[in-house]
């Protein structure tokens, strides 16, 4: 028989139970986006520019392949409605994927030139990612089943721990290989400690209900599905990454430390918009599955609609008070590049509006188109970042990263638009 429910978490396809769990993503996304912050304003604090553009560096490297590795497989695990793959098929597929990208990464840096202290902290930052992305996979559990307080423990419990590890080591007088080595051991506890053990719980909750049995998909067939989207991911990190390749390719690491932090302001609304993204993923595509055009039009714009109004008031926060956060973040140093950091807002305004676009796209499987969204936007990113950054620095570093995201958030919404119409004349014409 399936394991009782407990009062306090009603069933996630009820209103209260996807409010119950926007509540939970959006507190555990607040939290860590907040302790990213802190984690930068440590790292600014107790350390230096070097410090964090090293760092910056380091997460720069590593982001690219990692992503890929990931596979989206968190998203398809969680929309898998109809179980075309079963756990053990994506969870194999996420182990060896991890493991070749892992050892690349860590072979390749012998190729880095940046001293003793920027190579080891970015292979505690591949071990640390490492460890990431089999988390993410046990969220697509939580996500799937309808936990999100899981995921909220979860991510408050890796955000806090890792910037408190941190900052006790260099107030000690550790390095920054030591620090984020703690940090990667942080992330890895978290994944035995909670997020497995949890997941593997969870599980058969709904395997008993006739929900997770055996499923005929092969991990060749899954590898041919979700390449697609590794690559969308993989796209995805570079478009976002290509000013700051060309910040530390033209300026130097310093300027790419002054550059990184005023990004990872957002982070905090990032997590809103995830948080109203992820739990009603399953929803749309249970309304694409079944046919339902207009619920799964209504859903999706519902939820690209505030994304990019949070990312307008973004703006308005930035152009009042971005000058005096940077200030009291960072240092006068980095309260000096405020006009660049408007134009960060403005790309990150347009990002929030792109996320829950490709998840609208994810949701109903219109997976092949996404990665020439991205292609285009990197493009643009890259021919306005090779115009721009030599001339106008980190502002010009800046206007290129807004461009590409309006170039991938215009495209992603013609095509999601495009989506719906044939949804709708494909119902009609049944």
């Amino acid at each position: 028989m399936a394991r009782p429910k407990s009062p306090g978490a009603p069933p996630p396809d009820t209103v209260a139970g996807v409010r119950r769990n926007i509540g939970w993503a959006l507190g555990g996304r607040v939290v860590y986006g907040a302790t990213q912050f802190a984690l930068l304003v440590v790292l600014a604090r107790l350390g230096d520019v070097g410090a964090v553009g090293a760092f910056a560096f380091a997460l720069a490297y590593t982001a690219p392949p990692m992503v890929f590795a990931n596979l989206q497989l968190r998203s398809l695990y969680a929309t898998d409605v109809e179980n075309r793959f079963g756990w053990t098929t994506y969870a194999g597929l996420r182990r060896q994927a991890t493991l070749v990208v892992t050892v690349g990464l860590l072979a390749s840096l012998v190729l880095v030139d940046g001293g003793s202290t920027l190579v080891w902290a970015t292979a505690w930052i591949t071990v640390a990612k490492a460890f990431e992305t089999h988390s993410d996979l046990h969220y697509g559990v939580f996500q799937r089943h309808g936990r999100m307080d899981h995921f909220g423990r979860s991510l408050a419990a890796r955000g806090v721990g890792s910037v408190s590890l941190v900052a006790v080591v260099l107030a000690c007088g550790g390095s920054l290989p030591w620090a984020t080595g703690a940090m990667a051991a942080w992330w890895g506890l978290i994944l035995v400690g909670h997020d497995a053990p949890t997941a593997d719980a969870l599980r058969p909750i709904r395997a008993s209900a006739g929900q997770g049995g055996a499923s005929p998909g092969t991990m060749r067939q899954l590898v041919v599905q979700a390449a697609p989207m590794g690559g969308v991911f993989l796209l995805d990190s570079l478009h976002q990454n290509i000013p700051r390749y060309f910040v530390e390719a033209e300026l130097g690491t310093a300027a790419l430390g002054l550059f990184t932090p005023m990004a990872y302001m957002l982070t905090i609304g990032s997590a809103f918009v995830f948080a109203l993204g992820a739990p009603v993923a399953p929803l749309l595509a249970r309304h694409a599955a079944d046919g339902n055009h207009a619920g799964f039009s209504r859903l999706a714009w519902r939820v690209v609609g505030r994304g990019a109004a949070l990312g307008a008031l973004g703006v308005v926060v930035t152009v009042c008070f971005g000058r005096m956060v940077l200030d009291v973040a960072y240092g006068t140093a980095y309260a000096e590049q405020a006009d660049a950091f408007v134009f960060v807002a403005i790309g990150g305004a347009l990002h929030f509006a792109m996320v829950p676009t490709i998840l609208a796209l994810t949701a109903a499987r219109h997976l092949r188109v996404q990665p020439w969204i991205y292609l285009f936007a990197i493009a643009v990113a890259a021919v306005t970042s090779a115009w721009l950054v030599p001339s106008c620095g980190l502002k010009g570093a800046a206007i290129a990263g807004a461009a590409g995201m309006f170039a991938g958030a215009a495209s992603a919404a013609w095509l999601l638009r495009g989506l719906i119409g044939a949804m709708r004349r494909h119902g009609a014409a049944r």
